[in-house]
């Protein structure tokens, strides 16, 4: 089954990227079959430190439990690993590969995401499946960059029926504004890689996410 063909039954709510930098150790597979089932929608793995090989092994081993799970896995830049592993498809930014490149690489059966922080941004994602916005907030993973205003999203959501997750510093506390903003799901490294329990804490963002959604559907 190609997850493209049927974006619309994807559960976007909580996408959630696997960062190697914030392991701390931990197992890739039981953190990913933790993620899962706590109630993501969507995985995507970043390694921006490793080297190739281990690269490729963690990825095969995020493979086999999305599959088991039959969840949409995405790779963050590396086309060369998606292809060599067969995912779901591919997460790209602006200083990446070019979304046309990409997709006559990939081929019409996988997903292709876009990074986007500002309106110029959004008019280079054509090609794209679907945009990640931020930083929304402030972030541990990556300092110092620049923020995005929500006005945005209200801005793209107009124009585009495009699936939109937001991205950057979001937490329990402030995830409420980025729901109602249009998007269709948060992604989150740290507030869920930092975590103990990380299956609960996903399960409580997809309480939270839930919630804010039933007071926007209500507004």
């Amino acid at each position: 089954m190609s997850f493209r063909m049927n974006l619309q039954n994807i559960d976007w709510s909580l996408y959630a990227i696997i960062d190697q930098e914030w392991l701390g150790g931990r197992d890739i597979q039981w953190v990913t079959k933790q993620i899962i089932q706590g109630g993501a929608g969507i995985i995507q793995y970043r390694n921006k430190v490793s080297e190739d090989k281990k690269c490729y092994q963690e990825s095969k081993k995020i493979r086999v439990i999305t599959q088991k799970y039959h969840i949409p896995f995405i790779i963050n830049d590396r086309i060369d690993i998606a292809l060599a592993v067969d995912t779901d498809g591919i997460h790209l930014g602006k200083d990446d590969l070019p979304l046309s490149v990409a997709r006559k690489i990939l081929g019409n059966n996988k997903i292709i995401g876009f990074s986007v922080r500002s309106y110029s941004d959004y008019q280079h994602a054509k090609y794209a499946d679907y945009l990640g916005i931020g930083a929304i907030y402030p972030t541990k993973t990556k300092k110092n960059y620049p923020l995005t205003e929500l006005k945005l999203i209200h801005e793209i959501r107009k124009k585009s029926s495009i699936p939109i997750v937001g991205i950057g510093g979001i937490t329990m506390e402030n995830l409420a504004p980025v729901i109602q903003s249009g998007v269709n799901g948060i992604a989150m490294i740290s507030a869920l890689l930092s975590s103990e329990d990380i299956k609960n804490t996903t399960l409580q963002f997809i309480k939270a996410i839930n919630k804010a959604k039933k007071a926007e559907s209500s507004n």
